[in-house]
């Protein structure tokens, strides 16, 4: 059997009945809760401006998602690096409008969390916590907005900031490793 005919029945042989439910969630230091929306297809999971109950972690406790229609593209990379992502929400400009109006003045980018949730048909209040493949950590670096949608690009942090060699994001510090900086 060739790899491609293996994966073309791998893929084949993959489980139907399950749903995964997409969620996105926004935040900024200058908002008092993020903002967590469930990605609702064809308003498979209720009606659009309902909210549904989902933990963002393993165990913990149940928080409202705002169900809307969005679409992501995640962030990925290519042969020069890291590759910028995409997302699209619709019908809630007023809430995008908010976190930008709330974001002036403040010297930090918006986080954003996309979440994987699998479970069965009507199983949905038996979800312990999200799947691990989710994205965590990414900023969005651009934001537009409106009248009926928001179009944002996401991305990961830009590592030339992070690890550098001296200063609070240090990868070598003087306690660690004090044969360097004898």
């Amino acid at each position: 059997m060739t790899l491609s005919s293996a994966l073309r029945e791998a893929y084949a042989s993959g489980d139907d009945e399950v749903v995964v439910i997409e969620t996105l969630e926004v935040d900024h230091a200058s908002l008092d809760a993020a903002i967590r929306l469930v990605r609702n297809v064809d308003g498979q999971l209720g009606e659009p401006g309902e909210t549904m109950a989902l933990p963002i972690e393993a165990g913990g406790p149940r928080l409202a998602h705002l169900l809307c229609a969005f679409e992501i593209i995640a962030p990925g990379a290519d042969s020069d690096g890291p590759t910028e992502g995409k997302i699209r929400i619709d019908n809630v400009s007023d809430l995008m409008h908010d976190l930008l109006k709330d974001a002036i003045g403040y010297d930090q980018a918006n986080r954003v969390t996309i979440r994987f949730y699998r479970v069965l048909p009507g199983q949905i209040d038996r979800v312990a916590g999200p799947d691990d493949d989710s994205f965590s950590g990414l900023e969005m670096t651009a934001l537009e907005l409106s009248a009926d949608s928001a179009e944002g690009t996401i991305a990961w942090p830009d590592g030339r900031q992070q690890n550098v060699p001296s200063g609070p994001n240090a990868f070598f510090d003087r306690t660690s490793y004090p044969a360097l900086f004898t």
